[in-house]
């Protein structure tokens, strides 16, 4: 659930409701690529309008009739699966322990990230934050003693309505974040409603609040537990002090300012629209055109009462035709079905381009040349790049805030190592095997085709390909330390019989194969 599901006053800067300009100016966008995310459930009508003196039942039929493609969910999916392959660099020791669970959901550490980065995908940020379980503890002692760590946890960027920054040595840091958040309340004796609040967070306090109607309109009022106490808090770090700054990381595409940031597959739900709707006339026009018409001509007064007989068509009927009668099926001419198709295909070329597909996957572009599939993947790859090192640098912040909850250490640079070949071309075996025959008749290095075998996926889960390189090279020291020794070999002038003997055994021979 969001803001734009509510309807509180968003202008009101006396409020926690009230919105920032920055957020206001991308709702419309927000909402747009959330819905092509949702593949358009319970609005198709929206982005398939009614036209001009359209029957109501004949334009319900035609919205049923239409489907919307999964391309934009399919490619945030893609995207954030592969800036999912990273290692930790000089992680916390218990965020390691602990990163099979990392969230208050159960989720791993890297499916954590694969939603946050769905939500930058397509909400251009995430608001990332480290928090402490619900309750107060006497001190850091007694939190490790009852099993009490601190856990990652990620707000959508439409649910992050206010904040305020300043800076603080040449960089922008946050002071105040308004959150919205939803809490399931009882509704009557069995049902249940979902109760918008906001969590105001300031400095290192908490304070957790509702708008309810008072004498002279809406007002602020702290939420109350089950036990009557107000719902605040205060952040402490392991030495039991007040954070001075929320323990909050904004997380976005272009890193142009806390709670900004560009919508990188925005283009990309524009297009899946175009291609719904366009899909959508095409299937109203074969729903209409493409249907045989069955036609006789120089029927007419021969049924009972001088009445044109009924025409029954099947498997198991015939026709009697008097002289002169014909029958046959016409169609009706749809000149514009061709100009749709290739509208369509247009359409998904553009799409292709988007998503990579053709340079990852083949797409629908078959021959395309080296240096095309470059230019047109250069832009989007660029901005999967700079969200990469916004990733890491992310990651770094997340580390420090962890550090000061549990006292670790994190040393500079901490943070994540992306996978640099998330993006290359894949590998097809044809190449694999050009590449061997290279490596055999040396004219390209060992560590070249391992390289090429691990972006082909021949590498075990977990093995780099430098390990790999080290371990083959590793296995031919061993394989040589195992040789058999030559009676002599260690002499001044050794040579001789022996010294072809040696030379021509299987021990000393070195292969071409890896």
């Amino acid at each position: 659930m969001s803001l734009q599901k509510i309807t509180h006053p968003v202008s009101d800067p006396n409020l926690p409701s009230f919105v920032h300009p920055v957020l206001a100016d991308v709702m419309d966008e927000l909402r747009m690529t959330q819905e092509c995310w949702d593949l358009l459930r319970k609005v198709k009508q929206k982005h398939l309008p009614r036209e001009p003196k359209e029957p109501l039942k004949a334009y319900e039929l035609r919205v049923l009739r239409s489907s919307y493609p999964s391309f934009f969910r399919d490619a945030v999916v893609s995207y954030a699966g592969a800036l999912s392959r990273f290692e930790l660099r000089d992680a916390p020791p218990l965020l390691v322990q602990n990163a099979s669970g990392i969230d208050a959901a159960g989720n791993s550490l890297k499916a954590f990230w694969m939603q946050a980065d769905a939500r930058v995908l397509r909400g251009g940020g995430t608001l990332l934050t480290v928090d402490m379980p619900i309750g107060e503890s006497p001190n850091r002692t007694a939190d490790k003693l009852l099993g009490r760590r601190p856990y990652l946890a990620q707000v959508a960027r439409e649910n992050v309505v206010n904040w305020e920054t300043t800076t603080e040595a040449g960089q922008e840091v946050p002071i105040a974040v308004s959150i919205l958040e939803f809490a399931e309340v009882r509704d009557g004796t069995y049902g249940v409603k979902f109760e918008p609040r906001y969590r105001i967070i300031e400095e290192g306090q908490w304070r957790l609040v509702r708008l309810k109607e008072g004498p002279t309109g809406l007002r602020e009022e702290v939420v109350r537990d089950d036990r009557g106490d107000e719902l605040v808090g205060v952040y402490r770090d392991h030495r039991d002090q007040p954070l001075r700054r929320p323990p909050v990381v904004w997380y976005s595409s272009d890193r142009t300012g806390f709670g900004s940031g560009m919508l990188p597959l925005l283009s990309l739900a524009n297009l899946t629209l175009d291609w719904f709707r366009e899909y959508s006339d095409l299937k109203e026009l074969l729903h209409k055109t493409a249907m045989p018409v069955p036609v006789r001509t120089g029927v007419t007064g021969t049924g009972p009462k001088g009445t044109t007989p009924a025409l029954i068509l099947g498997p198991n009927s015939g026709l009697d035709l008097p002289t002169g009668a014909t029958f046959k099926f016409a169609e009706v001419a749809g000149s514009a079905l061709t100009a749709h198709v290739d509208h369509l295909k247009h359409i998904e070329t553009l799409i292709d381009r988007q998503t990579l597909s053709f340079l990852l996957s083949g797409g629908s572009e078959a021959q395309k040349t080296a240096t095309q599939s470059l230019l047109e993947s250069a832009q989007l790859q660029a901005s999967l790049a700079s969200m990469a090192e916004g990733k890491s640098s992310a990651m770094e912040s997340l580390f420090r805030i962890w550090g000061m909850f549990t006292g670790e250490a994190v040393p500079a640079g901490a943070g994540i190592d992306l996978d640099s070949g998330v993006f290359d071309e894949p590998v097809t075996p044809e190449k694999l095997q050009v590449a061997q025959r290279l490596y055999d008749n040396s004219l390209l290095t060992r560590a070249s085709v391992v390289k090429l075998a691990a972006r082909a996926g021949m590498l075990p889960p977990g093995q780099t390909p430098e390990k790999e390189v080290a371990a083959l090279k590793q296995e031919e020291k061993d394989r040589l330390a195992a040789r058999p020794a030559v009676p002599g070999a260690d002499q001044p002038g050794f040579c001789g019989q022996a010294a072809l003997e040696l030379a021509a055994s299987p021990c000393a021979m070195v292969t071409g194969g890896f």
